[in-house]
């Protein structure tokens, strides 16, 4: 079995894990109903503080660990170089630790992280939430980046993923698409999330109706793409347009389309997300949505500084301004 933890010892005692943390460091601020019931609790379930950790946590390394989903995908770059380039501004260093997209790879980083000890976390990862939310409960500072949750506690720098997808899809709508289909994720999460619930909205919004046949789910890279196109295209079924949710899936749906004797985007357009390098090289060129990533990873790092110092931030989820790029994958000159 594994020994308890902090978060553990709050459920038990029906408390909040910052009132255990005062019960063990300033029991002083604590009633003494409260203190008492606390102790019996951690007595009870052999609760055995950090005290070590504790200590270290009191210094600074002048280190930060940024998780990264897969850093063979290019989007997380621009990231990264703002990220790199703050970090190195206010002298700190940056680590990096990759997922390489295996979920599995979590747990060693989480504990790899707890034996660094460094100052605070960055995560570009959709997945890291429940699990880096049991990392601040032991007085780690986190931000998150590419997702923002309304309401939720950790700050977090994104652009607005629902209002981005309407524009790509209102632009296919605009121009006389009506069948359109959608490549997403599995299994969904967030930032995919906000932008189906963005195509679905679209739809609505012009009176088209919603084709669940026409949603697809598969891995967020080319071959994921090329996969679901080819599942789409099996089916049989009218569209006119495809909706990637990210351009690695919208090259490697071209691929499938191409192989299939279809062109883009005489017979069916494709708009991609993320504007990615290959995008604007790609035959034909992938109408997508730029996010401005350095800006994205400058001000991580600048939240997760003043988190870092004690400092309040004035914007806890701050979205920031994304950009329509329309070139010739979707047809616009037709």
């Amino acid at each position: 079995m594994n020994a308890p933890t902090i978060k553990d010892v709050a459920n038990a005692a029906g408390v909040s894990v910052a009132t255990i943390s005062r019960v063990l460091s300033n029991p002083d601020l604590v009633k003494p109903a409260t203190k008492e019931h606390v102790l019996q609790i951690i007595k009870e379930m052999n609760y055995q503080p950090n005290v070590l950790a504790r200590q270290l946590r009191t210094q600074t390394t002048r280190a930060v660990i940024v998780i990264v989903p897969n850093i063979e995908n290019s989007f997380f770059h621009g990231i990264l170089s703002g990220i790199g380039t703050e970090a190195e501004r206010q002298g700190y260093q940056m680590l990096i630790a990759d997922l390489k997209s295996q979920p599995s790879l979590e747990k060693h980083y989480i504990e790899a992280i707890k034996q660094r000890q460094v100052d605070g976390i960055i995560s570009l990862s959709a997945n890291m939430t429940q699990k880096l939310e049991t990392l601040i409960t032991e007085r780690y500072p986190l931000v998150m980046v590419v997702q923002c949750v309304p309401n939720y506690k950790i700050p977090s720098v994104s652009i607005d993923n629902m209002a981005a997808s309407k524009a790509l899809m209102t632009h296919l709508i605009r121009l006389g698409h009506r069948e359109i289909a959608h490549l997403t994720v599995s299994p969904l999460q967030m930032p995919y999330q906000d932008r189906l619930n963005g195509y679905i909205s679209a739809l609505e919004e012009h009176k088209i109706p919603v084709d669940n046949e026409l949603i697809s789910y598969g891995e967020p890279a080319i071959k994921g793409g090329y996969d679901q196109m080819w599942t789409l295209l099996a089916k049989q079924k009218k569209f006119t347009a495809v909706f990637a949710a990210g351009d690695t899936m919208a090259i490697g749906a071209m691929k499938a389309l191409k192989d299939q004797g279809l062109r883009v985007p005489e017979d069916c357009a494709v708009v991609g997300f993320d504007d990615i390098d290959l995008s604007s090289v790609w035959e034909p060129a992938i109408t997508t949505i730029r996010q401005p990533k350095e800006m994205m990873g400058r001000i991580a790092f600048q939240k997760l500084l003043a988190l870092m110092q004690n400092e309040p931030i004035a914007v806890s989820q701050e979205y920031l301004p994304y950009e329509l790029v329309i070139r010739e994958s979707c047809g616009y000159f037709l």
